[in-house]
């Protein structure tokens, strides 16, 4: 379905689905810094200081050459209906985002490691990356994508958190604002992938 809906990429965008596309990223995490009410001091001037990294990171990501697409952000098993053997609809696409499409691994995979064990990840990994083998990329060059995208997909979590709870005060708020923080403090986790 990713690899289908590249082409459509700028009408989903123009339909109201946010853009959170690779080149742009390092924009959103500027935004989501200066937005943020919820961090200390000592996690500002680690997410300031974040900043070259993550520039580097999506540069690299969008040098692999794999289009933005679709990026559902909370695909899981509690995300689907299983209409007939082989037939699924897929719903929930509330945290939904014209992104890289492997930033969507992120949720899928560590829901699979849950429920499977954390060993089931490579293969996960390579069977989602195989229809997008071809064009001059190598596996290496893919499964290098694979972890700059499960980094960089923090910043999809924490914008759609921002999407649920856009004020900062009170209650639920509050706590959006809190686990925005969190998203981004992911940043610096190593990916298992």
């Amino acid at each position: 379905m990713q690899r289908v809906l590249v082409a459509h990429a700028g009408e989903m965008e123009e339909l109201g689905v946010p853009s959170a596309r690779t080149a742009a990223l390092p924009d959103v995490f500027d935004r989501l810094v200066a937005q943020n009410t919820a961090s200390r001091s000592p996690e500002r001037r680690c997410l300031e200081g974040l900043r070259p990294r993550v520039a580097d990171w999506c540069a690299e990501l969008a040098a692999v050459g794999v289009s933005d697409s679709l990026d559902h952000s909370d695909l899981q098993d509690a995300r689907l209906f299983v209409r007939e053997p082989g037939g699924f609809t897929f719903f929930d696409w509330g945290d939904a985002a014209v992104s890289h499409p492997f930033c969507s691994l992120l949720v899928s995979a560590r829901r699979a490691g849950e429920l499977h064990g954390h060993d089931v990840l490579p293969r996960l990994r390579d069977a989602y990356l195989e229809p997008w083998t071809g064009g001059g990329r190598t596996a290496a060059q893919l499964r290098r994508a694979v972890s700059l995208a499960w980094r960089l997909s923090a910043l999809g979590r924490a914008c759609s958190w921002g999407r649920l709870f856009p004020a900062a005060s009170g209650g639920a708020a509050a706590e959006g604002a809190v686990e925005r923080v969190r998203w981004l403090m992911a940043l610096r986790d190593d990916p298992p992938l």
